[in-house]
């Protein structure tokens, strides 16, 4: 396996990991969201399929799986929208409370950004062009 593709590999590491830490951080907010006092069903199935997407990034992007990024194109504008809960912890809290809404939507959208590229970088190693035979 050549340097590359090791490091691409880790980088989707990486971003599990993300995904991972942001689950279990906020694995207290899913546990109340779906007990049983809970009212309404739209909730529930939204933090479900947040819950779901992030489980399947997590596995997806563990194994190095390009598919793994599919529940992460899902997971990170969900938890982002619906939650405002951030996949780089405890770096919210250092800006003030009227601000932590937009570190958490940039800090979101650079981690999408950078798992767009990610993706990118990852197919593109995988194609070889007649004309870099040469």
């Amino acid at each position: 396996m050549d340097v590359t593709r090791r490091g691409l590999l880790l980088a989707a590491k990486g971003l599990a990991v993300l995904v991972m830490i942001c689950l279990v951080r906020y694995a207290d907010s899913f546990v109340l969201i779906f007990s049983l006092n809970q009212v309404g069903i739209v909730p529930s199935f939204i933090a479900l399929l947040v819950l779901l997407s992030g489980i399947g990034a997590i596995l997806g992007l563990s194994r190095g799986n390009r598919w793994g990024f599919i529940p992460l194109y899902f997971f990170i504008p969900a938890v982002t929208m619906f939650f405002n809960y951030s996949l780089i912890p405890y770096l919210p809290q250092l800006v003030t409370p009227e601000f932590r809404s937009i570190v958490i939507f940039f800090l979101n959208s650079s981690v999408l950004l950078f798992s767009v590229l990610l993706l990118l970088k990852m197919m593109d190693s995988d194609v070889i062009f007649s004309i870099e035979k040469y």
